[in-house]
């Protein structure tokens, strides 16, 4: 690895951590955090497959919520049986198995997740990174391709600006 596998992201930015991971075809999680808040993203062969975020606003039952694809209500009781499942549900097989959403808006809504915890990431000013060579086995798989994606954000930032 060209940079440490831990420290600031004034020291390794964002745009060069990930073009470095997927040059070298990196698999497992790159975390950041950013005051209470952590992201991890997942690779596979220097490709992102999925990402997590301890912020409310990233999980996937908001993004349904936001797109009109899920109810306040249907969330909310979804929530309520992988509670009473004791957690080894996960929430988008309830949603499915439940009918509160069909298996092509999931997935829609996980893209849209994890792009979204991406797009965050590069609007971060500073925070703290670390890299683990160790993918979990019970993520989502859904293929990625970094380039596309960040030069999807430039774009959208500069839209933005």
């Amino acid at each position: 690895m060209s940079f440490p596998p831990s420290g600031d992201l004034r020291d390794a930015p964002l745009p060069e951590l990930f073009e470095g991971l997927h040059r070298q075809r990196f698999t497992g999680v790159l975390s950041i955090s950013a005051g209470a808040i952590e992201k991890s993203v997942f690779l596979k062969d220097g490709e992102i497959v999925f990402a997590r975020s301890t912020d409310g606003q990233d999980r996937i039952g908001e993004i349904l919520i936001r797109d009109k694809k899920l109810t306040r209500a249907n969330l909310e009781t979804a929530l309520q049986l992988v509670h009473r499942a004791g957690g080894f549900k996960k929430l988008g097989a309830v949603l499915v198995e439940n009918g509160f959403v069909v298996p092509k808006d999931l997935f829609t809504g996980l893209k849209t997740q994890v792009k979204e915890i991406i797009y965050s990431l590069f609007l971060l000013e500073d925070g703290r990174y670390r890299v683990d060579q160790t993918l979990p086995v019970d993520i989502i798989h859904l293929q990625i391709n970094i380039e596309e994606l960040i030069l999807e954000i430039i774009q959208r930032i500069r839209q933005e600006a």
